[in-house]
């Protein structure tokens, strides 16, 4: 099945939301919502008359997350991520958006969660392969769908990877890209990462990440 992907730039930190769906039916997956209004994103979904059934978090920080309560008001959507990264974004400080603004803010607790780790999950139209990847914090995950993989934080072109953050690890971060390199090296994929632009798996220069 073919997939369609939307990047769409959130504010004000200019990280990275993307929309996929298929073109055959309203579903759609919203990956990382990181506009407190969503503005942008609903435009577009409106636009091409689709109806998001799972919002999948990359990781935990605010920047990635702060449009999760206003779609959760608009639709009745299923949060998909890691454990940690669920217990995390409850929490203003764990979230780190208390120290972005000094007011920060919670996702509300939702019954509609899919925790993932290291599994398959059939989500809709899509067949996606998951895979925890901890170093810039404790709760990131990657995932993908066909020749397309989504990274979150874990490397950005040209950018060094944060992992001074509470929760990360340069550690866990050269033992994820070293699986993650096991995993891709001899694959076509592109990247869809959390900042930056999009990129081919094989242009991507790991000595500069970490």
């Amino acid at each position: 099945m073919k997939v369609l992907i939307k990047m769409i730039k959130n504010h004000p930190i200019d990280s990275n939301c993307f929309v996929i769906y298929s073109g055959l039916n309203s579903n759609c997956i919203i990956v990382d919502p990181g506009t407190e209004d969503c503005e942008e994103l609903l435009s577009f979904l409106h636009e091409n008359n689709l109806i998001p059934q799972n919002i999948i978090l990359t990781h935990e920080h605010f920047d990635h997350i702060w449009g999760v309560n206003k779609l959760l008001e608009i639709f009745d959507c299923t949060i998909i991520s890691t454990k940690k990264c669920l217990d995390n974004i409850i929490n203003k400080k764990k979230n780190l958006s208390i120290f972005y603004d000094q007011v920060g803010f919670e996702i509300l607790r939702t019954n509609k969660i899919i925790q993932v780790s290291n599994n398959d999950l059939n989500l809709g139209n899509f067949e996606m392969k998951f895979k925890e990847t901890p170093g810039h914090s404790e709760g990131s995950v990657s995932f993908w769908i066909n020749k397309n993989l989504f990274v979150g934080d874990v490397f950005i072109k040209g950018v060094k990877t944060v992992t001074k953050l509470p929760g990360g690890s340069k550690k866990q971060l050269v033992e994820t890209i070293s699986e993650l390199s096991e995993l891709f090296r001899d694959d076509n994929m592109m990247v869809y990462p959390g900042h930056g632009e999009v990129m081919a798996f094989n242009e991507i220069d790991f000595s500069k990440v970490i």
